[in-house]
């Protein structure tokens, strides 16, 4: 997780007419940097330019990993999004997405020191030694396999739902509003092989030795875990049923959207849930390679000869050029993840 502090802020627009405010509330950020410190006003002032509704500040609070609390914000209130950064949150919605903002920033704060000692650890080699879990430690172990289980089915549906999202635009006459074909321009890439035939003196000049450490965390007894979802997350239990059901007998494309809305917005707590697990497990296994019986988290220090053409292309930036190649335009086939709410009284497309 990125440990970058800032503040979160909720924004209101203003009703043209009567100064009252709409249901629509922008959930954005300001992050903390070096030198003169932005604010949300400063921000709020960026967005006003161009916007024919005067802008309100609602709301700030301040979270010591402020982009991840806001894409978990985003992901969990899905289905209320209007599009981008906006979501509709009427009456007490907003109070209640407050409410929840601010519990999240709380569990990080809380976790603060275990997502500190974890990230430091990432560039620290393990001792290859083994640790004996405590029974603090045996409880995250055993939450986090039912967390991982419970991802890993909502996975399996949202792919379904995808799938199935597909399968009807293709079907539909006029395509579909909740699949979007997204053309990604060609990169240009430096053709390193190629370089190193052409110029093989100058590629020895700027190969340099790159040291990283290689990292891979593992939680034990995964594959043999069997979760209780049902019993252990209703809400998540009943939503798989329905999407399987759904899926099943094919409903109309606007259900399947709905679903699928509904379905990020029960994995965001999820993924934000395995993510603080993983975390204190990580800080818990300190220098040592594995907690028995819990998990392993091996990092070892790796040196490899690498050609530095960042340096070759500040250096020599035309034989650089010379040697980039033009990549593939991609296509891809998307789920809509920002048509988000339906207003009430508008078309149900």
């Amino acid at each position: 997780m990125k440990l970058t502090p800032g503040e979160l802020y909720f924004a209101g627009e203003e009703d043209p007419l009567d100064g009252t405010l709409t249901s629509l509330v922008k959930i954005g950020i300001v992050h903390e940097t070096e030198g003169r410190r932005r604010t949300a006003e400063d921000r709020l002032a960026e967005h006003q330019t161009g916007n024919p509704r005067r802008l309100r500040l609602l709301h700030v609070q301040p979270s010591p990993v402020v982009e991840r609390v806001e894409t978990l914000l985003h992901t969990e209130f899905a289905p209320r999004r209007i599009g981008g950064e906006w979501f509709h949150l009427p009456g007490g919605d907003l109070a209640m997405v407050m409410e929840r903002a601010a519990g999240h920033v709380n569990e990080a704060t809380t976790n603060g020191p275990a997502l500190q000692v974890a990230q430091e650890l990432e560039a620290t080699t393990s001792n290859g030694q083994s640790l004996t879990p405590d029974a603090a430690t045996l409880e995250l172990h055993r939450r986090l396999l039912d967390v991982r289980k419970q991802l890993s089915k909502a996975k399996e549906a949202e792919k379904q739902l995808e799938a199935a999202l597909r399968k009807a635009a293709v079907d539909a006459a006029e395509g579909s509003p909740y699949v979007t074909e997204v053309f990604r321009a060609p990169s240009r890439t430096f053709d390193k092989d190629a370089f190193t035939a052409a110029h093989p003196d100058l590629a020895a000049l700027y190969t340099i030795e790159k040291h990283t450490i290689r990292r891979k965390f593992e939680l034990s007894g995964l594959k043999s875990h069997v979760p209780d979802i049902p019993e252990d997350n209703p809400a998540l239990g009943r939503h798989l049923a329905d999407v399987l059901n759904s899926v099943k007998v094919g409903n109309a494309a606007s259900v399947l959207h709905r679903q699928y809305l509904e379905l990020l917005a029960l994995r965001g707590p999820l993924d934000w849930e395995r993510e603080l697990l993983e975390a204190s497990l990580q800080a818990a296994c300190q220098r040592y390679g594995k907690i028995a019986g819990v998990c392993t988290w091996n990092r070892t220090s790796v040196t490899n000869l690498a050609l530095d053409s960042t340096t070759l292309k500040a250096e020599r930036p035309d034989i650089h050029e010379r040697f980039l190649r033009e990549g593939r335009r991609n296509r891809a086939v998307v789920v809509a993840k920002d048509l988000g709410y339906r207003l009430p009284g508008s078309k149900d497309l």
